[in-house]
């Protein structure tokens, strides 16, 4: 796990959930991309990849961290930082120290800085910065995320929101390498036209991410929760929220972190003893267990087996009732 960076995400408002809507990102593109492209003209870091690194390590601006302390890449307060902390939780017992930023500008400055200064990085930068694919690739194996799936996360947000051509680049196909034919302006390069995906094919890393981040849910039986997006974990959650992992296991009735997968429902509070909506039963679909159930619908699964006479380990056959009141 790296030191000074970790990812964190998205939160609404006190009593709510804030969820990465669409337009929470559209609106983070358009707050920050004259920040990302000063930085890639300076420094040599794709614009797509800041702002991507960004709308998924602060919730599109809306995480904890982000609102409270500016701070819009989980940087930590180590390496020599004298400036202000603050304290929030991640995946240690007690709250950890994060820096804590006057603007958002002195964050983006601050990332820019780590990138550069850290030798495991140095290989990206002779890549070109329109070749997003590579270096979001990169930055992944250089061990700069822990969640399995950062590079593609990072890469779906860059197709589905066009952030490729905030720089004048274009969608790239998978495995292809990026070649310029021509350099018409600085801002208007000309691309061999194998490494280029057309603006109307979804590449399958914008089909997962889009779909995801449709799905999200704010509530669910009275009760706060969120979805795992792509390139996320728990830990990313109990940055958002500023909650301990050891609460959001509890609430998800979880031994283990490995156990969520991109697309889950994620409770922030503990689940209720029997379902509150207009639904009293649920004809089982498929190979759904009954923890599945018991997160669709809000209900603790030691609640929901006794409801049904049944135990928690219980296999269920498709076409099973199940009482949820």
């Amino acid at each position: 796990m790296r030191c000074l960076l970790i990812i964190s995400l998205l939160s609404f408002v006190e009593m709510m959930v804030m969820a990465q809507s669409t337009s929470d990102i559209q609106s983070y593109i358009s707050q920050y991309k004259q920040i990302a492209l000063e930085q890639e003209k300076q420094y040599g870091i794709p614009a797509s990849i800041t702002l991507a690194q960004g709308i998924l390590e602060s919730g599109a601006g809306k995480s904890a961290l982000t609102r409270n302390a500016n701070n819009h890449f989980g940087v930590k307060a180590y390496g020599g930082w004298t400036g202000p902390v603050y304290l929030a939780w991640d995946d240690e017992e007690q709250k950890s120290r994060f820096r804590k930023y006057s603007s958002a500008t002195e964050s983006f400055r601050d990332h820019v800085q780590f990138l550069k200064n850290n030798s495991r990085y140095n290989s990206l930068f002779s890549k070109s910065v329109y070749d997003y694919r590579a270096w979001a690739i990169g930055l992944q194996e250089a061990g700069y995320a822990t969640a399995r799936n950062y590079a593609k996360a990072l890469i779906g947000f860059i197709d589905a929101y066009k952030l490729y051509a905030i720089n004048g680049g274009v969608k790239l196909r998978a495995g292809k390498t990026v070649t310029i034919t021509q350099q018409i302006s600085t801002l208007q390069p000309v691309f061999d036209t194998e490494c280029i995906l057309s603006d109307s094919e979804e590449s399958e890393e914008e089909i997962e991410v889009t779909n995801i981040v449709k799905k999200y849910v704010v509530d669910i039986n009275g009760i706060r929760c969120t979805i795992l997006y792509p390139g996320e974990n728990l830990v990313s959650i109990v940055q958002k929220h500023d909650i301990s992992l050891s609460k959001l296991l509890e609430y998800n009735e979880l031994s283990t972190s490995d156990d969520m997968k991109e697309g889950d429902i994620v409770y922030l509070e503990k689940k209720k003893k029997k379902y509150l909506g207009l639904q009293e039963t649920y004809r089982v679909k498929g190979d759904e267990t009954l923890y599945d159930i018991s997160q669709h619908f809000g209900i603790r699964l030691a609640s929901l087996a006794k409801l049904n006479g049944i135990d928690i380990f219980s296999k269920l056959r498709e076409g099973d009732v199940l009482y949820l009141q």
